[in-house]
């Protein structure tokens, strides 16, 4: 058996630390005496049955262990697995240890490198901690906002400035106006502001509008914004900005805005905030992040269409059609040469007369308009609209359509495996993880790219 350390990084002026070791009689071991370095990495390497398992585990760790669980209460170590005290001498300066067990990892379809070395479950634990989410539409980040952290951005980007805390209020279709206004000035609100066509806000006395009928004055608004304070940005009036924000939040169904006043006297849109992971310019809400967001083998993050796989097995329209130098009278469409279904190519002789398609020059020579016909059928064909065969021509898709219905036959399996493949799976790209998996990211990448 032999003791192997890496070398030291820089020559020690003095011997350095170290576990020392007397008299070891553990199993095989033949009572040697041992010095282990401290804050090096060891690497003990020998025949099988030379001892080292007897070293490493029964005697270095096991003792390690021992000592480290001594010094809890007894109460505390009536819970816990204890090792046997190991057959030595003498052990010096042993410190607390810490041992990884061997397992024998259950491989599967979808196992990989990352999987059956467990360094995924790792990664999607530190991922969720430090991941950004970010919407795909507009690029920007999307946070859970609250209060404070409004009051921070709004702050950073305004300093001093003087802002309108705002909500959103719609209009039903049940209610009209004044019975909104009338609601509004029950709860002590006396202002809000109206956009308008040029994308700035009018502010108005809510109670001008009580004697008239907002229907005809706001005939094509369907929205107001009410005021919920008016307020500075400074440091005393933080707490007065954060219960405007926070009642906004609540009355505004999770939404709060911020205006700013234009030279003008009207008023501009500075921000808009929302409670939980929820993008204000798209309206799309995220998934919170969790480890089982990122992992391909939890229904929470696989990919709905291909279930963590990364790839689709779908028909390869290039093995049905493999060479275009044919035309179709010398059997370009090669599914339709077996005796089984070569009906199907004497249906396609009797459309492609109908529409002038020629049959005896090659498939590359014909118009994009005309292969496609081949190849995808009438427009709409099996659709609710009725265009059904043998009025209208079903195509090569159709056929396989049609086809995979009937894959409760054993002849259909087999003939649709001659025409099959697997390709990347076109909703995740062969990332394997969902949609909202997909929109977190650390430094610009996913979890999947930082795989790659």
């Amino acid at each position: 058996m032999r003791i192997v350390s890496s070398p030291a990084v820089a020559a020690a002026p003095v011997k350095p630390e170290c576990i020392r070791l007397r008299g070891v009689h553990q199993n095989n071991l033949k009572g040697f005496d041992l010095e282990v370095p401290l804050g090096r990495f060891i690497v003990v390497s020998g025949l099988s049955g030379a001892g080292k398992s007897s070293l490493v585990f029964d005697t270095l760790h096991a003792e390690g262990q021992r000592r480290y669980v001594e010094t809890f209460s007894a109460y505390t170590r009536q819970f816990l697995d204890l090792l046997d005290k190991p057959k030595v001498d003498a052990i010096e300066n042993i410190r607390p240890s810490i041992a990884i067990g061997q397992t024998n990892t259950v491989k599967t379809s979808r196992s990989t490198v990352g999987t059956m070395t467990e360094l995924t479950d790792f990664c999607k634990v530190w991922f969720s901690h430090v991941a950004e989410c970010f919407d795909p539409a507009t690029g920007e980040k999307v946070e859970d906002d609250n209060p404070q952290t409004i009051w921070r951005k709004t702050r950073d980007a305004f300093s001093d400035a003087t802002m309108l805390v705002a909500f959103r209020v719609h209009r039903p279709a049940s209610l009209g106006w004044a019975e909104i206004f009338t609601s509004l000035t029950h709860q002590g609100y006396t202002r809000m502001l109206v956009s308008e066509k040029d994308g700035l806000s009018s502010a108005v006395r809510i109670n001008d509008f009580l004697d008239r009928k907002p229907a005809t004055v706001f005939p094509a608004v369907d929205q107001v914004f009410v005021v919920q304070d008016r307020l500075a940005l400074t440091d005393a009036n933080k707490p007065r900005f954060l219960e405007a924000v926070e009642t906004a939040l609540h009355f505004g169904h999770g939404e709060v805005f911020n205006f700013r006043e234009t030279a003008g006297g009207r008023f501009t849109e500075t921000g808009h905030y929302s409670r939980g992971l929820h993008s204000p310019k798209t309206g799309r809400t995220f998934r919170a992040a969790t480890p089982a967001l990122f992992s391909f083998n939890s229904p929470l993050g696989a990919c709905p269409l291909c279930r963590g796989f990364g790839r689709v097995i779908e028909i390869d329209y290039r093995l049905a059609i493999p060479d275009h130098s044919l035309s179709i009278d010398q059997g370009v469409i090669k599914c339709w040469e077996s005796e089984v279904y070569g009906d199907s190519k004497k249906d396609l002789l009797v459309f492609a007369k109908r529409k002038k398609i020629p049959t005896n020059v090659p498939f590359a020579s014909l118009s994009d308009e005309h292969r496609n016909y081949v190849i995808d059928g009438e427009p709409g064909y099996g659709e609710e609209n009725g265009k059904t065969w043998p009025r209208y021509w079903y195509g090569v898709k159709g056929f396989f359509r049609w086809l995979e219905k009937n894959t409760y036959k054993m002849h259909v399996r087999v003939y649709l495996s001659r025409y099959r493949a697997y390709n990347p799976c076109p909703a995740c790209g062969g990332q394997r993880l969902q949609p909202d998996a997909l929109c977190w990211k650390w430094r610009g990448r996913s979890l999947p790219e930082l795989y790659q």
